[in-house]
């Protein structure tokens, strides 16, 4: 995330706090949404683990630094390109949705672990070179190379992205069209800084999940009442 390891544990802590709420709204009324409810959860774990890319960092703890990168990628390389689509899958009614993303699930599985496997090893193309501070934000730098060009990879994860709002759940997609657009954003301001800046954004972007699901339980009372 950007500016510092404050930031990124206050972010953190903020989001296991929506998480909770969402969470326990969702097992209270409506467990349809449960899966989605947890993801702010999971973003916390994800901008706790930056926050200790930053103490690493700035204590020259070479060897924290990249362990906490390799999982802070793992998050973004793969996690979220599984994850994201069996939530969609969670939500789905339309039999042919269902199946479509099962397919997302399994494209997501392969390419993330393409992504992230190579940090992991920390050898061959697409490894990590380095993890810096570019202007007020971590970079992560990452090697060429392999199957795919840099362009091609940008192509494939943009477009994993906008096959999810096919999504037949409204909230779902206003969720997802948020993140979308704020990746968007971030792509073409902060470039270098893209996977970590749009993480911490995509993060924060959760926490309108809660206020989503409460004013779908609410749509719900006033449609059973009337």
């Amino acid at each position: 995330m950007c500016f510092s390891a404050t930031a990124s544990f206050g972010s953190a802590t903020l989001l296991l706090v929506g998480g909770a709420l969402c969470t326990a709204h969702a097992i209270k009324n409506d467990k349809t949404y449960l899966l989605l409810a947890i993801t702010p959860i999971l973003f916390a774990l994800q901008q706790a683990t930056e926050g200790v890319v930053w103490i690493g960092h700035n204590e020259n703890l070479f060897t924290l630094t990249a362990l906490s990168s390799i999982l802070f990628l793992f998050f973004a390389f793969f996690f979220w390109l599984t994850w994201i689509p069996i939530v969609a899958y969670s939500l789905e009614t339309k039999t042919w949705k269902r199946v479509f993303f099962i397919a997302l699930i399994i494209i997501g599985f392969v390419f993330g672990l393409y992504l992230w496997i190579p940090v992991l090893l920390e050898t061959g193309p697409r490894h990590l070179i380095q993890t810096d501070v570019c202007g007020h934000s971590l970079c992560y730098k990452v090697s060429g190379g392999g199957l795919l060009s840099v362009i091609a990879r940008d192509i494939i994860y943009a477009s994993l992205g906008v096959l999810f709002l096919l999504s037949s759940d409204c909230l779902f997609r206003k969720f997802w069209a948020l993140v979308m657009l704020f990746g968007l954003i971030t792509f073409f301001t902060q470039k270098e800084t893209w996977v970590s800046t749009w993480c911490f954004f995509a993060a924060i972007s959760t926490l309108w999940i809660y206020f989503l699901i409460i004013n779908n339980h609410k749509s719900k009372t006033r449609k059973q009442v009337s």
